[in-house]
C-alpha cells in the first residue's frame, strides 16, 4: 500500500514492522520488543494493523527505552570507577598502616574533637581550675 502525504510517496507501515523498525533504529532489547508486542496483543489490537495512530507513541516508548539503557549503561561505568578508586584508597591505606606496624615502631594515636557549629572557631587546649603557686615571701604585703 503506497499513500502520497505531501507529494512525497511513503509505505504505511503496520504495527509489527514499526517495531521492528524501531528495534533496529535503537538498538532495543529483543525481552522490550516482545513486550511491546505483547502490550497490543493483550489489548487485543493485531501486530498487522496500520500502525499510524500509533507510531508516536512507539517512537516515544523507544526512544525512552533507550534513554534509560544508555543511562544505566553510564551509571554502572561509574559505579565501576568507584568500585576501583575504593580498592586503591583501600590498598593505599593497607600499605600504610602495614609500614606503621613495623617491630619496634610506637603508633601515635590521637583523639579527635568535634567542634559543634562554626567549624572555623578558635580551640584552646583544654584548661585547669587551679592556679599556679608562685615562691613568694611568707608574710602578708
Amino acid at each position: 500500500m503506497t499513500k502520497k502525504l505531501h507529494n512525497v510517496p511513503f509505505e504505511l507501515r503496520t504495527i509489527g514492522q514499526q517495531i521492528e523498525s524501531l528495534a533496529r533504529l535503537t538498538g532495543a532489547p529483543q525481552s522490550f520488543v516482545c513486550q511491546v508486542r505483547n502490550l497490543f496483543s493483550g489489548k487485543g489490537i493485531a501486530l498487522d494493523s496500520d500502525a499510524s495512530p500509533y507510531v508516536a507513541a512507539l517512537e516515544e516508548a523507544f526512544t525512552r527505552e533507550e534513554s534509560i539503557r544508555s543511562s544505566t549503561g553510564r551509571a554502572q561505568r561509574n559505579l565501576s570507577q568507584v568500585r576501583g578508586n575504593f580498592k586503591k584508597i583501600g590498598e593505599q591505606f593497607a600499605s600504610g598502616h602495614a609500614a606503621n606496624r613495623r617491630p619496634g615502631r610506637r603508633v601515635r594515636r590521637t583523639r579527635e574533637v568535634i567542634v559543634d557549629g562554626n567549624h572555623r572557631s578558635f580551640v584552646m587546649p583544654r584548661q585547669l581550675d587551679h592556679m599556679p603557686m608562685v615562691p613568694g615571701p611568707e608574710e602578708q604585703q
